[in-house]
Parts: C-alpha cells; structure tokens; sequence
C-alpha cells in the first residue's frame, strides 16, 4: 500500500508561494488575502491526517497573510492578522500543542481566541478600513472555529463523565486478555509478552482523531527509552488491519497497531463510550474507545493507568519513567 501524501498541504504551499505572493507584488493585496484563505482551507484538510510541523508552518504563513494583506496599507493596529492569529489558535492551537493542552485541558482556551478573533474583526471592519475582503474572506474560518469550540466543550462532557468512576482496570490486577491482529494482519496477544517483556498498551480513538496522531508521535520519540526498559510500546484501535497498516506507514511508527474492530477489548478494559456524539469524530457502530494507557508488567499485572480525570495526560511519556524504573 502507497503511504498517504499531504496533497493538500503542497497545494497550500503553492498557493501561498505562487499565487498570493504574485498577487502582492502586482499590487493586489485583496486577491493575495482571498488565495491565502483557499491555503487555509486547504491545508486544514490535511490537518487530521498529518498533524506534523509541515501542516503547523503552512497554516501559520496562510493566516498571517490573509491578515497582513487585508491590513495593507499598514498603518495603526493589525486587526486583521491579530484576528486571523487569534482565530488559527482556536482552530489548530490544540493540536499544535496537544501535549500541553491534550483532549480536555484548559478548554477556556478556544472560547477565549475565538471572542478575541471577533473582536478584531468588528474593530477592523468598524474602525474604517474595511470592504467586501475584510467582512468575507475571514468566514470560513470563523465557521470552522466556532465548530471546533463546540467539538472541544461537548467532548469535554462526554468523557469526564464517563471517566468519573475510573476504568474496569486497576493497578496492581492482572491485565485482561486479548488477542488482535497487527497493521500487518498477524495475531498478537497479550501471552505473547508474558515472562518476556513489559508492554505499554495505548488505546486510541482512530485514524480519524488528530490528537491520537501526536500521541504516538510523542511516544514514538520516546522509543529507545522504552527499548532500553525492555517495554513494548503498543497501540489499540477501532479502525481495521488496512486502515492501521496505512497510518503506521504515513505516521511513520515502529510500534504496533492492533485492530479492535468490535472494541471488545476496549471494552474489556473499561474505555469505551458505547454512544458518541461529535461532528468530526468517525461513526463506528459499536460507539467509540477512550484515549487512555496502561503499562503491563512482563507478569501480566498492571503497575501504571492514565488517569481517568485527566484524559490525555498519558501524552506525556515522562509521568511514566519513574515507575518505568521500577520494574525491573
């Protein structure tokens, strides 16, 4: 299978290097602001997908030119690239950063940017510099944010209430069972590890989620760490052995990826949200795992679990090595 390329991040790239730039130059500020939102838009599709440095840039220069352009001539405050910096905060903020802010952290945050996005906007259109590409060009953007804000605060709710009574799973109990195949179709079960190595088995929620992306990513950059403690870092998912073996590829991983496709082992473990409701989430049938950890001694017994009141703190790899160190 060919690995996933970021087509739409290069077209954003293009637009922004060939058209807004020309544009500019030719004097036409209005049309290079305009061909720099279509860059925004674009990549924003990539965004789910990849969530790597390449889609971070690229939007950063889409935004800050539609601002710069629709604040050209300059003079005075920059309402127009304070708004649209403001506004690719609450868009991609979360992501840019998700091992600060994870699922469910600090979620005044999108609130907070978007409000100040549309505050700069008034002020701009209100102060008098404004026309059809100050009132327009910046739409869709907004549309996005406001969907995002709304995203954030619902799934919020979803999980802190499911996660209030912890997990089915406790430290110090032997782990449950399982066997699943790899992004390569083999089977792997949890007896495989058993007298052999420590396994670190990380649920995610699917291809679908971009935080789940920078979680692996952060994990993967922890890999020979974990090698060193003879720990097995692997991933657990709803999504099938092609659509794993295709995100493993373009992530670029060399761990593991199983499929639960009837999340019987997330359910098993206790992260499974049997009903699910986001606009940007991937529908499954049987509803929808839990981002959550849990690390597995080489006996089968569970000496470390993400906390349940914190989904996402498991993000970072080093609230994890002090127990790391003790296990052998």
């Amino acid at each position: 299978m060919a690995t996933a390329k970021p087509m739409f991040t290069w077209i954003g790239i293009l637009l922004i290097l060939s058209g807004a730039v020309v544009f500019f130059i030719l004097e036409q500020p209005l049309i290079a602001a305009t061909i720099c939102m279509a860059a925004y838009l674009a990549v924003m599709k990539d965004f789910s997908k990849f969530t790597s440095p390449l889609q971070s840039i690229t939007e950063t220069l889409a935004a800050a030119g539609v601002g710069l352009f629709l604040d050209y001539p300059f003079g005075g405050i920059p309402f127009y690239t304070i708004m649209m910096l403001t506004m690719l905060f609450a868009n991609f903020g979360r992501i840019m950063f998700f091992r600060f802010f994870a699922y469910t952290g600090n979620t005044w945050m999108e609130p907070l940017f978007v409000t100040i996005a549309l505050g700069a906007h008034l002020a701009g259109n209100l102060s008098g510099h404004s026309n059809w590409a100050t009132w327009t060009v910046p739409l869709p953007g907004f549309m996005f944010a406001f969907l995002i804000t709304w995203g954030i605060l619902k799934d919020k709710k979803q999980l802190s209430v499911h996660t209030l009574k912890g997990y089915k799973v406790a430290i110090g109990s032997y782990a449950p069972p399982f066997t699943l195949p790899d992004q390569s179709g083999n089977e792997v079960s949890l007896s495989d590890f058993v007298g052999k190595r420590h396994l670190l088995l990380i649920f995610v929620r699917g291809d679908w989620c971009p935080g789940c992306h920078m979680m692996l990513r952060t994990y993967q950059k922890e890999k020979e760490k974990f090698a060193a403690k003879n720990i097995f870092v692997m991933s657990i998912g709803p999504d099938p052995v092609g659509v794993n073996r295709e995100m493993v590829e373009r992530l670029g991983l060399d761990f593991s990826v199983l499929a639960d496709e009837k999340q019987k082992t997330a359910m098993t473990y206790g992260v499974q949200l049997d009903t699910y409701d986001n606009q940007f989430a991937e529908q499954y049938d049987e509803g929808i795992p839990l981002p959550a950890s849990f690390l597995i001694d080489k006996n089968g017994i569970v000496r470390y679990i993400s906390r349940p009141d914190k989904v996402g703190e498991f993000l970072n790899p080093s609230l994890i090595f002090p127990i790391v160190e003790q296990l052998d």
